[in-house]
């Protein structure tokens, strides 16, 4: 059977949160994030870390529906520092 253009799904495009998350680097925040979002919708992560230690930043794409539930999570890690949401780039933004 071969799928024609009109038998494809349209594209669902999800309204997303960036959640930037200023971290204490110990060597393993990277991985407690990745352990306290794994059952999340997570759409993309980025991680910086600077030279020699210190603070490390974490920007974090969820779904909006997501967020709220996400920051929660994040905020009892011992190693976060700061949390902050906002509308992602590029991304839809949920009408208020």
């Amino acid at each position: 059977m071969t799928l024609t253009r009109s038998d494809a799904l349209p594209e669902v495009v999800t309204a997303c949160h960036t959640l930037t998350v200023t971290v204490q680097d110990g060597g393993h925040a990277l991985t407690r994030i990745s352990a306290t979002l794994n059952n999340l919708s997570v759409r993309a992560l980025s991680y910086r870390a600077s030279d020699g230690g210190g603070l490390a930043v974490c920007e974090i794409v969820v779904p909006v529906a997501d967020s709220p539930r996400a920051q929660a999570k994040l905020l009892r890690c011992v190693d976060i520092v700061g949390l902050t949401a906002r509308p992602a780039r590029g991304l839809p933004v949920e009408p208020s």
